[in-house]
Parts: C-alpha cells; structure tokens; sequence
C-alpha cells in the first residue's frame, strides 16, 4: 500500500513575510558591509585661497633621513611662505620647518584656468631634486581611480640616501615617466582618523641602467587640507624590492595658538562664528578647522569659553 503524503505550501502572506524578513537580512549586510568601506568623494579646485595660502599648519615628523632628531617632534607646513622664480616663472616656496631648524621645500605652482597644480622640484636639508619640465601634482577635480601621467628629466642635487649615503651629483635621470592614481583611504594622523583621497605619483627611470623609482604620496582630507605626506626611494634592486622613506609628516593640527580655529594667528571673532556654526552638535569625525576645542565630542559651551578667554 502507497501512502500518498500532502505537502502545503505556506500561505501566501506568510510567504510575503518570509520575503520580507530574507530581504530585511540582505540590506543589514549590505549597510553593514558599506559602513565600514571608505566614503568615496570628489576634491573639486578650491581656488588659490583654498591652499591655505600663508598660514602654517602644526604636522609631526614620522621620517627624516636627513635629520633624524626631528622624528616624533612638531614642525609647521605653510603653503607658499613666498614665492620664488625658477626659469621664468613663478613657484610658491611651500616649507615645512622641522623643531630641528632645517627646513624642507616644495616648489608649487597654481594653475586656477586649468585647474591643476604643478610641481617644479622638492629640496630636503641640502638633497635637492629638480622637475624639468614639471608635473602635474593635482589634476582637479580629484576622485578615486582618477589617473594621468607624463614624462620629465630628474636633476639630483647632494642626495642623501639611507643605506648608501651622498650620492655624487649633480646627477640627471632623463626621459622619467611619472604615472599618478588617486585612490580613496581611510587615514589615521594625530588630529584623527578621517576618509581620504590619497594621490600617489611614481617616477621610473634609469641611471646607467640600474633602475630609479621613486615615489610621493599626499592624502588629502575632503577640505583640501594636506592630512600626510611622504617621499620614498625604491630599492629595485633588493628582492623583493623595498622603499626607503626619505621624509614624512602628518597632520597634527591647525595652529600652535589655542582657539585660533581658522589659521590666522589671531583669536577673535571669526574664531567664535565656526563654534556657534557647530554649536549643539556632536562630532563624529575630525573637522578642520575643529569647533570642539577640548575634544569632549560635542560642541558646547566649553568651546565657547575656550575662544573668549583667548580673545584678541
């Protein structure tokens, strides 16, 4: 005897609830997984005033070949101090001054019609080395997978490398191809951890056939500010290959005087205008310029008190 057994299906708004609660399921995983990537943002050309343009900010040295004392110590970064005039034209001087007293500079030049920044040369202590002709730093709008690249001759001035030493010089490596990729990151610095583009550039070439890579990386916050940056050699040649790093600095923070939020060496009342824009919220991620001055998390009237008792 066959006994025949009947298997119900569940009804159809049980059915719709399954449906339901599985897809409920999926969008937690997906929210889940997405929160922890990297926010993916575009950096437009913020104009020549969005560079900061004379006014120091406070970084952290994490690598100096040439001064090793100022690892661990504060130095300030100033885009475009002053100028200075290479060939025919016009490069702001952009310094990082070390708490050793050697400085480091970084040959800029703005480019507002075309929306690009370039770079002529970089001098670290007595190391020098010059762009001829020079390449495009910053290709706005800037967004991940953003590439370019171009060719150019490196002049190597009293270079100083770990391992090896000062290198006989003037040295020049021509025909130099630069390849640049912009990816999104997550950054961690002492002034926070923020979500950031990170721009790198490698120059290949050849000297006497041994070959020459070198690289540069920025990370730059949403704001334009620069949030770390270093300069790497490559030991091609090492196996497997290893870079050493020639400098690095990291965003400490904005100013050396307490409450002066916008950069500009004073305390008053436009100081006072970013915590009152903040004020009541609380702060999730790092801001630059910060309204929460003692760090509690939210903007109050701490913060407040914090500008006034330093005002003018």
């Amino acid at each position: 005897m066959i006994e025949i057994h009947s298997f119900s299906y569940p009804e159809e708004g049980s059915a719709v609830k399954i449906r339901l609660f599985l897809l409920g399921i999926g969008f937690f995983i997906i929210a889940v997984s997405w929160g922890s990537r990297v926010e993916a943002f575009e950096i437009q050309f913020p104009g020549e005033d969005g560079f900061f343009i004379g006014k120091p900010m406070v970084y952290v040295v994490t690598a100096n070949s040439n001064d090793e004392k100022s690892v661990g110590q504060e130095g300030t970064f100033t885009f475009g101090a002053s100028k200075i005039t290479i060939g025919k034209l016009e490069y702001y001087d952009c310094v990082f001054d070390s708490p050793s007293g050697l400085s480091s500079h970084f040959y800029i030049g703005i480019e507002p019609t075309l929306r690009k920044l370039t770079q002529k040369g970089i001098k670290v202590g007595e190391s020098d080395l010059s762009v001829e002709p020079a390449v495009i730093a910053f290709d706005y709008p800037l967004s991940p997978g953003k590439t370019w690249s171009e060719t150019t001759d490196l002049t190597f001035k009293n270079l100083q490398l770990p391992d090896f030493g000062l290198l006989p010089g003037p040295i020049t490596v021509k025909g130099v191809k630069t390849e640049t990729k912009v990816y999104s990151k997550v950054v961690a610095v002492p002034a926070g951890t923020f979500d950031a583009l990170l721009v790198e550039t490698t120059y290949s070439g050849s000297l006497l056939g041994i070959p020459v890579t070198l690289v540069q990386r920025t990370w730059l916050g949403e704001n334009n500010v620069p949030l770390k940056r270093n300069f790497g050699f490559v030991k091609e040649f090492a196996k497997p290959p290893t870079e050493l790093m020639l400098y690095e600095i990291q965003y400490s923070r904005a100013t050396k005087i307490p409450g002066d939020l916008n950069g500009d060496d004073l305390v008053n009342i436009l100081d006072l205008v970013i915590v009152a824009k903040y004020f009541g919220e609380k702060i999730t991620k790092p801001l630059i310029p910060s309204p929460d001055i003692d760090g509690n998390g939210v903007v109050d009237t701490l913060d407040l008190a914090g500008v006034i008792a330093r005002l003018w």
